[in-house]
């Protein structure tokens, strides 16, 4: 592990028992027996590893993966899991400040049966941990302990198939803390990782494994749902080439909620900030049950010299998309709409809310015809969007690029990509940091009305900014 690495794992590992020891014992409580409570769930997943690849040291990298999932029936019996991950390319420790690429966004479904078996109904290696924590089977003090079961997933090689490990874990129950403001219990774990085969669906040029892993985890007191687990991780993988990798690091889950109130204060300083749909510079009210846009594309930002310059590629496209269905043109069932938050007339973006958090719509951009490039007359909508996002504190944008179906698939997903990179370019330009930005194009596969006019295929030109929950 790098001098840097270390640092962040004491700091972390200190604050930890920092409010763990402001708390006096008479409050250690009891630990009770809990389930998952129902609604939603956001985890995010971040390794931090060094990685070392027959016995040599090859760099640091790094992993992440955020899952957002619905849960339901959790009380008192089975609990069921539904939704989707958003996967991050791996990267060396020194890619770790700019914007990173989307890798892919992958269905979860599982269940939690009451005696805490994990049945999986999609399984795509996510979430990499799986039956942790496993709750005490009666009322726990400081110090009892207990095992359970559990499932941890290892992709040691990018791009190979995740493997499934079962571990038997050991539990100590070490007391009572607070996590921000809330109450909070902490929970000590073990397992070692031992691996022999097994994984139909894992990599099947894994051999066997060794190692073993530590967990500090932290629950809320008041209804058992997990908020954070750090997972200290050493193990080495062998494969029938005779090759080893080993990883030696850590492994940090993060869970919350996500409350309506959290999208309702976000739309409104993003309504608040000039430019922006409606020009009243004050907060949006949430609309339900409204059409996913207006039915017509935001004009009142074109220049007036649209139609001057290389902006008009040969199938009539204002940004010049090579555009089509990988399958030859057919068009893609049209996407789960976006409710609208409030009037949007016009201005630099328009604002809905998505099923991810809140989504800056951005129609009419003037790329150059089958480029990347923008001109020079959209620099004062580029400065909007930036000036908007700089007012949300925290957290991570997801830039979408999106073309119209002309029926010619060339290009068509690599150039929505590289203007997606491109929004992202000019606002890391303008001062948001680049390592709050992932990005992906998706081609015409998301369309938000049918490509049968040239109006409706100019709403599914578009990009979306979606501040994620």
């Amino acid at each position: 592990m790098t001098r840097s690495a270390a640092r962040r794992g004491l700091r972390v590992a200190a604050a930890l028992s920092v409010v763990a020891a402001a708390v006096p014992a008479a409050a250690q409580a009891r630990l009770e027996p809990f389930s998952p409570p129902a609604g939603r769930v956001l985890v995010s997943e971040r390794s931090d590893f060094s990685r070392y690849e027959d016995g040599r040291y090859v760099g640091h990298v790094y992993r992440e993966a955020r899952l957002d999932l619905s849960v339901s029936g959790a009380v008192g019996g089975r609990a069921e899991y539904d939704g989707e991950a958003l996967v991050l390319e791996e990267t060396m420790r020194d890619e770790r400040a700019v914007a990173r690429r989307l890798d892919a966004a992958v269905p979860v479904s599982f269940s939690v049966e009451p005696g805490g078996a994990v049945r999986f109904r999609t399984d795509e290696g996510y979430p990499i941990l799986r039956g942790v924590p496993d709750p005490p089977p009666e009322p726990a003090d400081p110090g009892d302990r207990w095992t359970g079961e559990g499932v941890v997933v290892v992709r040691p090689r990018p791009g190979r198939p995740a493997t499934r490990i079962p571990v038997l874990v050991e539990y100590e129950y070490t007391g009572a803390t607070k996590y921000g403001e809330t109450p909070a219990s902490t929970i000590r774990a073990r397992y070692a990782i031992r691996y022999k085969g097994g994984d139909r669906i894992g990599d099947l040029a894994m051999t066997g494994s060794s190692g073993s892993r530590t967990a500090d985890i932290v629950v809320d007191s008041r209804d058992g749902s997990t908020l954070f687990v750090r997972e200290t991780v050493d193990e080495t993988f062998s494969y029938s080439d005779g090759s080893t990798v080993r990883l030696k690091g850590f492994i940090l889950h993060f869970h919350k909620g996500s409350l309506p109130a959290d999208r309702e204060r976000i739309a409104s300083m993003l309504a608040a900030a000039p430019g922006t749909p409606g020009g009243s510079g004050e907060a949006s009210e949430m609309v339900g049950g409204q059409s996913a846009v207006p039915s017509s594309p935001a004009t009142a930002t074109r220049p007036a010299d649209a139609s001057v310059g290389p902006t008009a590629g040969a199938d009539g496209d204002v940004a010049g998309d090579a555009v089509g269905d990988a399958a030859g043109g057919k068009s893609p069932a049209t996407a789960p709409p976006l409710v609208a938050t409030g009037p949007v007339p016009g201005g630099a973006f328009e604002i809905a809310e998505g099923e991810r958090g809140v989504v800056l719509l951005l129609f009419d951009l003037r790329f150059v015809a089958d480029g990347d490039q923008l001109l020079a007359s959209e620099r004062g909508r580029l400065d909007a969007i930036a000036e908007a996002l700089g007012r949300i504190p925290g957290g991570t944008f997801l830039v979408e690029g999106h073309a119209a179906d002309l029926g010619r698939p060339a290009g068509q997903y690599e150039l929505s990509e590289r203007r997606a990179k491109r929004i992202v370019d000019e606002m890391t330009a303008r001062g948001i940091p680049a390592n709050r930005f992932v990005y992906r194009g998706l081609g015409a596969d998301k369309p938000i009305a049918p490509n049968d006019t040239e109006q409706n295929r100019a709403r599914n030109r578009r990009v979306e900014i979606t501040v994620l929950d």
